[in-house]
């Protein structure tokens, strides 16, 4: 075959091979519930809060992934006053996950803290209400990074999401920067999360100031702290305002309108 011909025929050949290439898949919407606590103690009760914290920012650097803001979870599941857990009834994850758009939920519930944790976990598609991953996640209170590795695995197997060695070192550079090594820890930025759930910034950023000196490394903690700062300190300064507006109010005999009603907030 002559030159002439068998370029054309190269071309024509290496068109498909050129156009080949796979189109970039879209996002997957996730939305990751704090979850249950079922283990009889009242004292856990707000454990699940910090560990949807943690999950969702462990799960940020997934590119796959797309995860709902856990603030935004929060307002939905305070507005709707929700009565049935997530976990228990799939309908009840279904409806969140429809109202803030997501493609699957992710929930679970506290088994057992003392002497092991156990986390039962499940993956539901919105859709459908099609159960996709099941899982049970067992390890030591005092090795909490462990056992967050463990269920981030979980639910990434879940979503059918396949990790390069790259994203899997990326992960797993995450979780070390949130890194939070036992429960009493954990408990005590969950209660610094229950109180700006609320609303009481003020309180909420004594909290979290105690949680940094446990674990002064975690980068979730750290940024938790720097979004508190600016809200406790205008709180503070619209707090001291009302105070002494009372106080003037009661001195020159006037009745003031009182202060909007806000939404219940957690016993935290």
């Amino acid at each position: 075959m002559s030159p002439r011909r068998f370029l054309p025929l190269l071309l024509v050949c290496s068109l498909p091979i050129l156009g080949s290439s796979p189109p970039r898949q879209a996002k997957k919407a996730v939305a990751v519930l704090r979850f249950d606590n079922n283990t009889g103690d009242a004292r856990y009760d707000h454990l699940g809060r910090a560990l949807a914290a943690m999950m969702i920012s462990d799960l940020s650097v997934v590119d796959e992934i797309q995860l709902v803001e856990r603030e935004r979870l929060e307002d939905l599941q305070t507005e709707l006053e929700l009565q049935q857990s997530a976990y228990v009834d799939p309908s009840t994850a279904q409806n969140v996950g429809m109202m803030v758009g997501a493609e699957y939920v992710v929930t679970g519930a506290f088994v057992a803290v003392d002497p092991e944790m156990r986390l039962d976990t499940r993956v539901d598609r919105v859709e459908t209400s099609e159960i996709v991953k099941t899982a049970h996640v067992t390890g030591k209170k005092d090795e909490f990074l462990a056992l967050e590795q463990e269920l981030a695995d979980s639910l990434v197997d879940g979503l059918g999401v396949v990790l390069s060695g790259e994203q899997r070192e990326r992960l797993r550079a995450q979780q070390e920067a949130n890194r939070i090594d036992d429960v009493e820890t954990m408990l005590a930025f969950s209660q610094a999360l229950c109180l700006v759930d609320g609303g009481d910034y003020v309180d909420g950023f004594e909290q979290i100031q105690k949680v940094r000196d446990a674990a002064p490394g975690s980068k979730i903690v750290q940024l938790t702290f720097d979004h508190m700062k600016d809200r406790a300190a205008a709180d503070a300064k619209d707090q001291a305002k009302e105070r002494a507006g009372r106080a003037i109010g009661g001195l020159l005999g006037r009745k003031r309108a009182p202060p909007p009603r806000s939404r219940p907030r957690p016993a935290c």
